[in-house]
């Protein structure tokens, strides 16, 4: 499945917005609150929610496993998803329609809670997968029983991560191919991933090590590892990935870089939410310089930059300096800027120290 295309009305943040999604890899920028994470947990709430192709109350189904699925990925207050329609003076409603390359999905949800299915054209069985900024693999251990059974302050996402995490590795050419993807980042890790009874493990030349005791940098790296080896990152599934920077050295991020590029090549759907410079930088390279790639390694990569003030809007482009007055560029010409004024400065200071001959006296 491919998601084509959304339109977003009054839910949360996100006032009004149409956006036109690439089938290979799509990027979100834009300051804290502006709705990348949120635009992100709609669009997988709603793939996750959608009936089997052979259900006979596709509404029906679809309506309450939506509303589900929105209680648990956003948690608001008393799992009321009322909360989530923008706020607003009286009553109002959010409108949401979302296209895919198999059918048209359109949904309303009121200020009182109730949720409307219009249209639930899509059906799904390829794997969706959203790997929230926080690792989850040193958690894995009894949290999808803990989640189930006790009241956490984590959202669904994570429980979601950790059952796909539970799946055993594939089986021949399958699982050959898979590791043509996992190589490269097994070579960062110095090991293989293993999971043994309910733990994670690194297992190296030197044995095994527990996933505890690794950088959590590298425990999202090997998260990504076996999700890939156990098949639930694989052609025609969805990678939402909020954050991929976050706790990784910025050798690694040139790593998942060329990683989430492999994935799309391979077919899989990408939607990544980031603050970091250099890899939405990483990212650009692939559309910048195009012409010197094969055919195959060329990727439809587009960039979405979401801003709420002075209102809620969204820019598109398929480089990153296509986003007019983005934050990522923005603030590192104002570094430069700021040390070259720092260093005029010090010139100045040194030099009146000098008497201004320019030699010390």
């Amino acid at each position: 499945m491919k998601i084509l295309g959304a339109q977003i009305d009054r839910f949360t943040v996100l006032k009004q917005a149409t956006l036109d999604f690439s089938p290979a890899m799509n990027i979100f920028i834009g300051r804290n609150g502006t709705g990348k994470s949120h635009l992100m947990k709609l669009l997988y709430a709603i793939i996750k929610s959608l009936p089997p192709e052979e259900a006979a109350d596709r509404e029906r189904i679809f309506q309450r496993d939506l509303s589900t699925k929105l209680a648990g990925v956003f948690k608001p207050d008393e799992q009321s998803i009322s909360r989530l329609v923008t706020r607003a003076n009286g009553r109002s409603k959010a409108t949401v329609s979302v296209s895919t390359d198999c059918g048209q999905v359109a949904w309303r949800l009121t200020t009182l809670g109730n949720l409307h299915v219009d249209a639930v054209d899509a059906s799904t069985s390829s794997p969706t997968v959203f790997l929230p900024s926080r690792e989850t693999l040193a958690m894995y251990e009894g949290f999808v029983q803990a989640y189930e059974n006790r009241e956490l302050s984590f959202d669904e996402t994570y429980k979601d991560v950790c059952t796909l995490l539970s799946g055993s590795l594939l089986l021949g050419p399958r699982l050959a191919h898979a590791r043509v993807l996992a190589q490269p980042l097994e070579k960062v890790l110095g090991g293989t991933v293993r999971l043994a009874g309910n733990r994670f493990y690194l297992a190296s030349a030197d044995g095994n090590l527990e996933a505890h005791l690794l950088a959590e940098g590298h425990r999202k790296i090997a998260s990504l590892i076996h999700l890939v080896l156990n098949g639930s990152l694989l052609r025609n599934s969805i990678l939402f990935w909020d954050e991929p920077e976050a706790n990784l050295n910025p050798r690694l991020i040139t790593v998942v870089a060329e990683t989430l590029r492999k994935l799309a090549e391979f077919g899989v759907q990408i939607f990544v939410s980031t603050h970091d410079y250099l890899l939405a930088s990483e990212l650009s390279l692939a559309m910048e310089f195009s012409p010197l790639l094969k055919a195959e390694e060329r990727l439809d990569i587009r960039f979405f930059g979401l801003s709420v003030a002075p209102s809620f809007a969204i820019q598109t482009g398929s480089v990153l300096a296509d986003l007019a007055g983005n934050d990522l560029v923005a603030e590192y010409a104002d570094h430069y800027d700021r040390q070259a004024e720092s260093m005029r400065k010090l010139l100045r200071m040194k030099a009146a120290a000098d008497g201004g001959t320019g030699h010390p006296q």
